[in-house]
């Protein structure tokens, strides 16, 4: 049941555990690590079909925010009770007909090995001077904190600010067409993108971009498409080159056109870091739980 609704803001993830009370913290886990080769149980562990598939439980921060069990946006878990994603997500039809599933891979498959865990919205935030491809974010918070675990985390985020550089490897995930025309994926894509220098984006998408659009690219035949709208755009933290740890610089917002080799929009987390901060604290929430150590 969706409590209330407030026009102020999104938010930020990263490292704890969560008890069956709101907020409450039990253990912490560090935030933003990414299980290449996925997540096993036992001797097995399931397997992509193709290479534009993640792992089962590869990126465990992305969240499903589905309506009546379709694909509709992706978010991310920056805190056991608190999703980030775009502010259209949230703001196109009802949120009370929103439900928000982490640790989701495959959609059709009802029985894997560590099950998916389904919550409702309590309360969205919106920020106050969002508009068409500006200030898109949004943070969810949910009735029921999710329980982390080996395919369910937390993503770091960035500081304030923090800039990253023309060029950089990320990934995005999500369910969302895998090509301009084409249907839904059915397990979690891995979508790998570059980021793009501001110049560059403006005259490929021929707009001026507001300062809180960072921009991105797909390679290798993938990108972000319909059906992935407030996915996180990750990269690796440099100061830790040799772990797979990331952090979130992006959620995913708006293009001219998906698989056409042209750049994509992407929410500058880092840009409004000190907005998610904010509304953290607002509602009596840690922002630890995002914060790389």
């Amino acid at each position: 049941m969706l409590k209330s609704i407030t026009f102020l803001g999104l938010t930020v993830l990263c490292l704890l555990v969560a008890n069956t009370h709101a907020g409450a913290v039990v253990a912490p886990i560090k935030c933003g690590k990414r299980n290449v080769g996925g997540v096993a149980v036992g001797a097995s562990v399931e397997r992509p079909l193709h290479v534009a598939e993640s792992e089962f439980g590869e990126f465990p921060w992305t969240v499903d925010i589905n309506k009546e069990g379709t694909v509709f946006c992706v978010g991310s878990l920056i805190h056991p009770k608190v999703v980030l994603t775009a502010g259209q997500c949230v703001l196109r039809g009802d949120a009370n007909s929103l439900k928000i599933r982490a640790g989701l891979w495959d959609r059709v498959v009802k029985n894997e090995h560590l099950p998916y865990q389904e919550r409702s919205v309590e309360k969205t935030i919106t920020h106050p001077a969002m508009h068409e491809r500006s200030k898109d974010i949004a943070l969810i918070i949910v009735n029921e904190p999710f329980t982390l675990g080996p395919h369910i985390n937390t993503i770091c985020l960035p500081p304030l600010n923090h800039v990253t550089a023309d060029g950089i490897l990320c990934y995005a995930t999500g369910w969302g067409n895998t090509a301009l025309l084409s249907s839904t994926s059915q397990r979690m894509k891995r979508i790998i993108l570059n980021t793009v220098d501001r110049t560059t984006c403006q005259n490929n998408l021929q707009l001026h971009l507001d300062r809180s659009v960072l921009c991105a690219v797909g390679r290798n035949g993938t990108d972000t498409c319909s059906g992935d709208s407030g996915a996180a755009l990750v990269t690796r933290i440099a100061s830790n080159p040799t772990a797979e740890v990331y952090h979130q610089i992006g959620i995913t917002s708006f293009g001219a056109s998906c698989f056409a080799g042209l750049p994509g929009g992407y929410t500058d987390v880092a840009y409004l870091r000190e907005w998610i901060d904010y509304q953290m604290e607002a509602n009596g929430l840690e922002k630890s739980s995002y914060e790389a150590v």
